[in-house]
């Protein structure tokens, strides 16, 4: 663009300029490929940009909180437009929502999956065999 300014004396000013339209990002959904993982499945989601200017900042949350490296959690970039989490045996400490958010110079965008995970049950006290007198008040853990 081309600004021009003139004033009653005849004088003016000229200056080009270019202006730069920002595009917010666009993300493709967020998918675990399974409605329900097993306890030591291997899990894998991945957070694509599919539209967006650069440079973009991926970041990923459970809960809201960051990801804490004792969960076993990898997350790796996937080129300048994608970040892809892994985890390589599911277990029950990793259940919850998980959030990628991607941030520009034209806005930030959210995006949450939930991961549902399949633990056997296990005894938290094993019963064992108990006599009782009859007619008697008994407990027994299970």
């Amino acid at each position: 663009y081309t600004c021009v300014a003139k004033n009653e004396e005849g004088y003016s000013a000229r200056s080009d300029l270019e202006v730069s339209v920002m595009e917010p990002p666009e993300l493709l959904p967020l998918t675990f490929g399974a409605d329900v993982m097993n306890e030591n499945d291997f899990a894998q989601v991945s957070c694509i940009v599919r539209k967006g200017d650069e440079p973009l900042h991926i970041s990923w949350s459970i809960h809201g909180e960051s990801i804490s490296s004792d969960l076993g959690i990898i997350i790796t970039p996937i080129g300048s437009k994608g970040s892809m989490l892994l985890i390589s045996r599911v277990g029950h400490r990793h259940r919850g929502n998980y959030t990628c958010t991607v941030q520009n110079s034209a806005g930030t965008k959210h995006q949450t999956v939930q991961l549902k995970v399949n633990v056997p049950p296990r005894w938290t006290v094993e019963p064992t065999d108990k006599q009782f007198a009859q007619g008697s008040d008994a407990k027994v853990d299970c």
